[in-house]
């Protein structure tokens, strides 16, 4: 069952096969932020093996080394800072690229996870803050001027590792759901403008992934969850495809009747939380 996983969320898995990686990244210089471990370290870990070289971001450089044990000598460069440093995402970018070139590959998918209701965070704005800080503003001041070089150089990849939950927001997810909508939000903004200077951008929605980020509320939930390495195959599949959107079909199922019945969909939260539901 678990090789059918990705089928069953309604994700495809074939056709980013590593010969298929190699023939749009060998050669290439890519950016992975949250690169030290979950699917940022598998991606990696795959793209150094056929030939692309990696620019890993992760907030520990202690972790970042044990990435450059763990792949091809000279196959990757270590950047260690936190995204939640906007003036420090903003420069570091730009030392990517005076040091490394421009970049053919971005794959934005740093992130931090909370799971607190309203009434656990009234007295702790900082969990907003801390969270917007890497799903959205950081992500955005690390990429603009990656993206800025890119569009330069007419081509590239932006590819926003994000959630099925900014789909159908459910209670409880509020902060980290606000966090990767906004920068959803951002991104279907530009990305006609980056098409349009020979840039592709792809948002990833992501069912739950058995990672460290999810650890806190592991088996809260009946459905299956895709596997890192799962993961990493619908990443690889877009890598080479570059879809404008890979979003499961029952994700956009739920945009849609959370879109045309809000008002329902909130009366049906409002029954399950008085019911004693917290999903």
């Amino acid at each position: 069952m678990s090789n059918l996983t990705p089928l069953v969320l309604g994700l495809g898995s074939a056709g980013g096969e590593p010969d298929r990686v190699r023939r749009v990244a060998a050669g290439h210089l890519a950016v992975v932020t949250g690169a030290s471990r979950g699917i940022g370290l598998e991606m990696t870990r795959r793209l150094t093996a056929v030939g692309a070289t990696v620019v890993g971001v992760a907030r520990t450089a202690a972790d970042l080394e044990a990435v450059a044990s763990r792949v091809p000598p000279g196959s990757f460069h270590a950047l260690a800072g936190d995204l939640r440093d906007l003036e420090w995402a903003e420069s570091a970018s730009h030392s990517i690229v005076e040091q490394w070139g421009v970049p053919t590959l971005l794959i934005s998918n740093a992130g931090h996870s909370i799971h607190r209701y309203l009434a656990e965070y009234t007295g702790r704005f900082h969990d907003a803050v801390r969270t917007a800080g890497v799903n959205y503003l950081g992500a955005i001041g690390f990429a603009l001027p990656l993206l800025s070089a890119m569009m330069e150089a007419g081509r590239g990849h932006l590819v926003s590792v994000s959630t099925t939950g900014v789909d159908f927001p459910l209670p409880g997810w509020s902060v980290y759901t606000a966090s990767k909508g906004a920068y959803e939000s951002w991104l279907r903004c530009v990305a006609p403008e980056l098409r349009v200077a020979g840039v592709a951008a792809t948002s990833l929605h992501l069912p739950r992934v058995t990672t460290a980020m999810s650890a806190p509320t592991a088996g809260k939930y009946p459905a299956p969850e895709l596997s890192v390495a799962q993961a990493a195959d619908v990443l690889c599949r877009a890598i080479v495809r570059r879809p404008r959107f890979v979003i499961p079909w029952w994700s956009r199922l739920g945009a849609v009747v959370d879109g045309g019945q809000p008002a329902a969909v909130q009366r049906f939260w409002e029954l399950a939380l008085r019911a004693g539901v917290r999903p």
